[in-house]
């Protein structure tokens, strides 16, 4: 995912660690450039993944959030001090709002290649994504009068983020929703996909009578 994020931001994949070696580096631009088994990604998740490896805190995942956890845990360790650059891009109002991280990306790569400690950048990081979900609640309350924020998806499992986000929206006047009794993750979607699933049964049942 690093290579993926460098690559789109314009950065050269040198910027990646040594500890992947060239041949691995040049295969992966290959696979990206020719768009091969490489479907595009909005997922935060594996925005977390980029910026752990960009950071030298984690090149390789064995479990599902692995990366961002260990993020967060650095994150807690400093004291919270500005954000990186990125873009809200929307060409009309009824448009989808487009998050630009591409600027953050690369001020991401140079402080690691400045020798930035990981757990300086985690931090800042995290800053920034609290800045991105404020900045976009308030575009869209802005133009639709709306001041109900759920929070929902499994980035909100973190602890730090979920937090900071809340506090910054409340003292925006904003009203917060969270979940209480059903995960924020895919165990949420399972669910939810199990309840679709009992309606269906039901609404085949009752057909099945008339």
């Amino acid at each position: 995912m690093a290579a993926a994020y460098l690559l789109d931001a314009g950065q050269s994949l040198s910027d990646l660690s040594e500890s992947i070696p060239i041949p691995a580096r040049r295969l992966v631009e290959r696979i990206i450039e020719g768009r091969i088994n490489a479907p595009r990604t909005t997922s935060m998740g594996r925005l977390f993944d980029a910026i752990a490896a960009l950071a030298g805190v984690r090149q390789e995942v064995s479990f599902e959030g692995q990366a961002a956890m260990e993020l967060e845990w650095l994150a807690t360790e400093v004291v919270a001090e500005g954000v990186y650059p990125f873009e809200i891009r929307e060409s009309a109002p009824e448009d989808p709002v487009v998050i630009d991280m591409r600027p953050m990306i690369a001020e991401v790569a140079t402080a690691s290649q400045r020798g930035v400690a990981p757990s300086a950048i985690a931090r800042r990081f995290h800053s920034t994504v609290v800045e991105v979900v404020a900045r976009v609640c308030e575009r869209l309350r802005a133009q639709t009068g709306l001041n109900a924020v759920v929070f929902s998806g499994g980035v909100f499992l973190n602890a730090l983020l979920t937090a900071e986000a809340e506090g910054r929206l409340v003292r925006e006047g904003f009203r917060v929703y969270r979940h209480r009794l059903v995960p924020p993750n895919d165990g949420g979607l399972s669910l939810g996909q199990l309840a679709i699933a009992a309606a269906q049964s039901r609404v085949g049942e009752t057909h099945q009578r008339t």
